[in-house]
């Protein structure tokens, strides 16, 4: 009799565990109380890009700011792809004072089956305060 009843019982506990182990979710109608922190008191944006026109390479990087600090720099990095990680190619850096973003680009001749990618150095002044950040670009080959 109890054999007959074991795989009844390890269902009823199996569907038990299912039951009381899954998460509850609930759904949030107002998120306005919702407040997502600034991750920096001043730089707001760090990004930059590629183009490729064949074998040209166009890079472009951009820092910005909430307000007007007193220097901003954007430096880019043109990495290649080596046995042993990444290693700089070219670099260019533009900076502004008393702004709220600065524009960094670039141009580069790349050479066939290489690997690249472009790295961004972001730099925020204001003060004594020094805000930085980095930004990549997925690698691309050059045809």
């Amino acid at each position: 009799m109890l054999q007959k009843l074991k795989p009844f019982v390890l269902v009823l506990v199996g569907v038990l565990f299912l039951a009381v182990g899954q998460p509850v979710l609930a759904k949030v109608e107002d998120d306005s109380s919702v407040v997502t922190p600034q991750a920096y008191d001043y730089m707001y944006d760090a990004a930059c890009l590629y183009t490729l026109n064949g074998s040209s390479i166009g890079v472009s990087g951009t820092t910005k700011t909430y307000s007007t600090v007193d220097k901003i720099t954007t430096t880019l990095y043109l990495e290649k792809k080596t046995s042993s990680g990444w290693s700089i190619v070219k670099q260019w850096t533009n900076s502004k004072s008393n702004s709220t973003i600065c524009n960094t680009t670039g141009s580069y001749t790349g050479v066939p089956g290489t690997t690249y990618r472009v790295r961004g150095y972001h730099r925020v002044d204001k003060g004594n305060l020094i805000e930085t950040n980095s930004s990549y670009t997925y690698s691309f080959t050059i045809d």
